[in-house]
C-alpha cells in the first residue's frame, strides 16, 4: 500500500496487490507444462478448478458471510443513490447486440430475460444473486432517476416476491416498460400482458415513450444454488437502428465504464474478428492498460471446422501472444445454451456437462487452461474479484462519504434559514429593508467588503477630469503652424499630473467619449482674428473682453455634455448595484423582491431627475460672463504663461531654437543661463525676481497683445477647469449616491410596511423562492444519504 495509506484504484486490477492473484491470473502461456490448478506465472490458484455447476460449497462458512455482507453494502449503498456521490466498485456487461450478452445473463443468474428487439435493449439491468439456505426468490424493483435530482435514484419496489422462476420474463418486461413510461403510473404495469406491453412501449406510436432510459430495472435473486455476484447489464451496442438511438446507447456504455473502480465484462463472439469489436475498443478507450477488462468469449461453437485461422487466433490470444489484444485478467470461454436447449429445458447443471464435453473435445479450447473455460469458473473468478474490489474500497469511499457529506452541510448553511409556520412576514420584511440599507449604506461611503461601486466611481471621475484637462487651449505663439523654423509644442509642466486608476480599456468606459478627442491648435494669427472681430470703438492697444470670453467658450463648450455623460455612468453603475444587493437580500422572496425593486427604481428615478436639475445649475456657474476670486493664483498663472509664451516666440523670431542638444542639457544650461541674468539683476538691486519674470522684459514686437490674451486665457481656464473637475463629481457623489443611499430605508419601509392592509398583503408577498425551497429539499435529501451511507460504512466490520 503506498506510504500515504491510500489505495489506487487501478492497484486492484494490476494483479499484483488483490487476493485474487491466484483465480484473476490473465493469459495463459504454455499450458501443456504445467497442471490445471497452476496459475500461468507459476502462482498456485486458491479455488478448486474442478466440476463447478455454480453451487457454493461455502455458504455457511465464515467467508460466504463476508461476501454477502460486501454484496449487500454496495448494493444497498447504490440503492441510496451512492453511485451518483461516491466511486462504488461494480462489474458491467457490454457488448454489441447478438453477442450472446443475454445467453451470458441467463446462465450467469439462472432466469430468462427478454430477447426480443423491443424494450430488453433499452434500459439498464442491474443483477444481484445471494446464496441462501430457503428456497430460491426474486424480487423487481426500479430505481428511478427523478428530474431535477443530479443522477440520485429512488428505488421502487415493484413485483411481489416471485418463487417460480418462469415468472421472471413477463415481470422484466413489466419493468421495463414502467421505465420507458415515466408519464403513467407504475402501478398500471404490474398486470399487463406480454401483447399491452408491447404497444404501449412503442415510441413510434406515442411519444411520451422514451427511447432509452437511465432508470435501472434491479433484479434480486435469492438462490440457494447461486453464487455471490452483482452486475450491470447495460443495452447492446446498435447500428441499424437511427442516429440517435445509436448515439445513446454508446454514450450510456461510455458514462457506465468511465469509473476506475468499474470491471468490464466484454461479450466477444468467437466468430468476429477483436478488431472489429466496438465494445472491446471503448473498453480500451476506458481502460488502455486493460487492468480492469475481461474479455468473455461467446459462440464457440459458431466456429466451423474449417476456421483453423480463428483458432489459433484465439489460441495465441489466451496464451497472451498477442500484445495488442493483452489484458491483465485475460479471457474467459463460455459455451451457452442454444435455442434448441432453451426450448427443451435443459437444466444448468446439463447445459455445464455439454459445455465441458464441448471445450475438451474441440480446438482450439481443449488446448486452453479449463478454469478459462465454462459460466461456472467465469462466476466464481469474477465474483471472488468483485469481493476484493469492494473490500479494499471500503477506506476510500469513507473517505469520499465523508468529504461529500462536508460540502453538503456548507452549502446548506449557506441557503437562508427556513420560514416556519410562526414565521412572522412583517418582521422578515422589516430584516430584509434594514439588511439592504445598512449594506448598501456601508458600499456608498466605501466601508464595504465589496468596494467595487467606489472603484467605478472613481475610474469614471478621473476620466472626467482628464477629459476636461484635455480641452485646454492649445496656443501656439507663432504666426503660423508652417514656421521655417520646425513645429512648435507648450510644455505644461505647471501642473503635476496625479496618478489615478484609469484604464482607457475597461469595459465600464470602452464605449465612452466625454469630449471630441482632438484639438485645434490657435496660433497668434488666429487670436489676432478674433480680436478684430471682437473690437468695436475701442482704443488702439484696448483688448475687448469678448475676445477672451469667445476664446474660453471654445474650449468649454463640451464641458456640459461632459457632466451629463459622468453622470449617467455613475448612475448607470448605481442602478445596477442596488438591483443586485436588492436581489441579494430579498431574492428569498421573488414576489416581495419584485414589489420592492418598483419602489427602488421610483425612488432612484427621482433622485436622478432631482440631480440632474441640480447637476444643471451647477454647470451652468462655468458659463459667461466668466470670473474668479482667486486673483492670486490667476496672477501668477498669466505670468508664468505670458513669460512661457515670450519665451516661444523669442526664440522664433530670433532664430534661437531650442539648439540640437538632448532634452536634460538644454534644460541644464536654460537653467544657468536664467540663474546668472537673475544674479546680474541683483547686483543692481533689482531682487525677488523668479526666472519666469526675465521673459517679461522682451518685447512682443507686432504680437504684444496677442500674448496677453493667450496668457489671460490660459490662467483662467486653469482655475475653471480645476474647479469643474472637482466640484461636478462632488455634486454627483452628494446629490446622487450619498442622498439616495439615505433616503432608500424611509422609502421602503413607506412602500412596504405603512399601507392600510401591509399585513396581509406582506403574507402573500413573504412566500419563498421555489429554487430555494428546491434546493433546500435537495440538500435535505443529499444530507439523509450521505449520513445513512457514511453510518453504513463505519459500521461494517469485516
Amino acid at each position: 500500500m503506498p506510504a500515504n495509506g491510500k489505495r489506487n484504484f487501478g492497484s486492484w486490477f494490476s494483479g499484483r496487490n488483490s487476493d485474487m492473484n491466484g483465480t484473476m491470473k490473465g493469459n495463459d502461456r504454455n499450458e501443456d507444462d504445467r497442471s490445471e490448478s497452476q496459475d500461468t506465472d507459476g502462482r498456485v490458484s486458491d479455488v478448486d478448478t474442478g466440476d463447478n455447476d455454480g453451487v457454493g460449497d461455502l455458504g455457511d462458512s465464515l467467508y460466504a458471510r463476508k461476501r454477502r455482507e460486501l454484496l449487500k453494502l454496495a448494493r444497498s449503498l447504490t440503492d441510496l443513490g451512492a453511485s451518483a456521490l461516491i466511486d462504488i466498485p461494480r462489474i458491467v456487461v457490454i457488448g454489441a447486440q447478438s453477442t450472446g450478452k443475454s445467453s451470458l445473463v441467463e446462465a450467469v443468474t439462472g432466469i430468462n430475460v427478454p430477447r426480443d428487439s423491443g424494450t430488453c435493449t433499452r434500459c439498464p439491468m442491474e443483477c444481484t444473486i445471494l446464496t441462501t439456505e430457503f428456497k430460491w426468490s426474486c424480487s423487481i424493483s426500479l430505481r428511478v432517476v427523478e428530474d431535477g435530482r443530479e443522477g440520485e435514484p429512488n428505488l421502487y419496489p415493484f413485483s411481489p416476491k416471485l418463487t417460480t422462476p418462469g415468472d421472471v420474463e413477463l415481470w422484466i418486461r413489466r419493468a421495463q416498460a414502467a421505465v420507458l413510461c415515466p408519464h403513467l403510473s407504475r402501478a398500471s404495469f404490474t398486470s399487463m400482458s406480454y401483447d399491452d406491453l408491447k404497444a404501449i412501449a412503442d415510441h413510434t406510436s406515442d411519444p411520451a415513450v422514451l427511447k432509452f432510459t437511465q432508470s435501472v430495472v434491479v433484479i434480486d435473486i435469492e438462490d440457494p444454488r447461486g453464487a455471490d455476484l452483482s452486475f450491470v447489464d447495460l443495452p447492446g451496442l446498435v447500428q441499424n437502428e437511427d442516429d440517435d438511438v445509436i448515439l445513446m446507447v454508446q454514450n450510456m456504455v461510455k458514462d457506465y465504464i468511465q469509473r476506475e473502480s468499474t470491471v468490464i465484462l466484454v461479450t466477444l463472439p468467437a466468430t468476429e474478428d477483436l478488431e472489429n469489436q466496438q465494445a472491446l475498443r471503448f473498453a480500451k478507450d476506458a481502460d488502455p492498460a486493460g487492468l480492469r477488462t475481461i474479455g468473455v468469449v461467446t459462440k464457440p461453437d459458431g466456429l466451423d471446422v474449417g476456421a483453423s485461422g480463428k483458432r489459433d487466433s484465439w489460441l495465441n490470444i489466451f496464451r497472451g501472444d498477442v500484445p495488442r489484444h493483452h489484458l491483465q485478467k485475460g479471457y474467459y470461454c463460455v459455451r451457452l445454451p442454444s435455442d434448441q436447449e432453451r426450448h427443451r429445458g435443459v437444466s444448468r447443471q446439463g447445459i455445464e456437462r455439454t459445455s465441458q464435453s464441448f471445450f475438451s473435445k474441440t480446438s482450439p479450447w481443449k488446448d486452453i487452461r479449463p478454469s478459462r473455460l465454462g459460466v461456472a469458473n467465469l462466476v466464481r473468478d469474477i465474483s471472488a474479484l468483485l469481493m476484493s474490489i469492494i473490500e479494499q474500497a471500503i477506506p476510500k469511499m469513507r473517505e469520499a462519504a465523508a468529504k461529500q457529506l462536508a460540502i453538503c452541510l456548507l452549502d446548506f448553511e449557506k441557503l437562508p434559514p427556513r420560514l416556519t409556520a410562526d414565521s412572522d412576514a412583517t418582521a422578515e420584511v422589516v430584516r430584509c429593508i434594514f439588511q439592504l440599507s445598512e449594506s448598501f449604506q456601508q458600499i456608498v461611503v466605501g466601508r464595504s467588503e465589496d468596494k467595487t461601486l467606489v472603484r467605478q466611481c472613481r475610474r469614471i471621475f478621473a476620466f472626467f477630469e482628464k477629459a476636461i484637462r484635455d480641452t485646454a487651449p492649445d496656443f501656439r505663439p507663432v504666426p503660423s503652424l508652417t514656421d521655417s523654423n520646425g513645429p512648435v509644442t507648450i510644455r505644461d509642466d505647471f501642473h503635476e499630473a496625479v496618478a489615478v486608476d484609469i484604464d482607457i480599456g475597461d469595459e465600464l468606459l470602452e464605449d465612452v467619449e466625454f469630449v471630441p478627442s482632438t484639438r485645434k491648435p490657435l496660433t497668434l494669427r488666429e487670436v489676432t482674428r478674433v480680436i478684430r472681430e471682437t473690437t468695436g470703438w475701442e482704443l488702439p492697444h484696448h483688448i475687448p473682453y469678448e475676445a477672451k470670453e469667445r476664446l474660453l467658450g471654445q474650449s468649454m463648450e463640451h464641458w456640459p455634455s461632459a457632466a451629463r455623460a459622468c453622470f449617467e455612468l455613475l448612475a448607470k453603475n448605481l442602478k445596477e448595484c442596488v438591483l443586485k444587493e436588492l436581489e441579494k437580500h430579498f431574492g428569498r422572496f421573488p414576489a416581495l423582491e419584485q414589489h420592492a425593486r418598483q419602489l427602488v427604481l421610483s425612488l432612484l428615478e427621482q433622485h436622478t431627475q432631482r440631480s440632474q436639475d441640480q447637476l444643471k445649475r451647477a454647470v451652468k456657474r462655468e458659463s459667461a460672463p466668466y470670473g474668479t476670486q482667486n486673483v492670486d493664483y490667476f496672477e501668477t498663472m498669466r505670468n508664468r504663461w505670458l513669460a512661457r509664451y515670450k519665451e516661444v516666440r523669442n526664440a522664433r523670431t530670433n532664430g534661437a531654437a531650442r539648439p540640437s542638444l538632448p532634452g536634460a542639457v538644454y534644460l541644464h544650461t536654460h537653467h544657468e543661463r536664467e540663474q546668472e541674468a537673475l544674479r546680474a539683476l541683483e547686483n543692481l538691486g533689482i531682487t525677488n525676481l523668479v526666472g519666469n519674470d526675465l521673459y517679461r522684459l522682451i518685447s512682443g514686437n507686432f504680437y504684444e497683445d496677442e500674448l496677453l490674451v493667450m496668457a489671460d486665457v490660459r490662467a483662467y481656464f486653469d482655475i475653471a477647469y480645476k474647479r469643474y473637475a472637482d466640484d461636478i463629481p462632488e455634486e454627483i457623489k452628494n446629490m446622487l449616491l450619498i442622498h439616495f443611499a439615505g433616503a432608500l430605508q424611509d422609502h421602503l419601509v413607506d412602500g412596504l410596511l405603512r399601507a392600510p392592509d401591509s399585513a396581509q398583503r406582506l403574507e402573500k408577498l413573504v412566500e419563498e423562492d421555489p429554487k430555494i425551497k428546491r434546493e433546500r429539499a435537495r440538500l435535505q435529501d443529499r444530507r439523509r444519504r450521505l449520513q445513512e451511507i457514511h453510518a453504513r460504512l463505519d459500521n461494517l466490520r469485516m
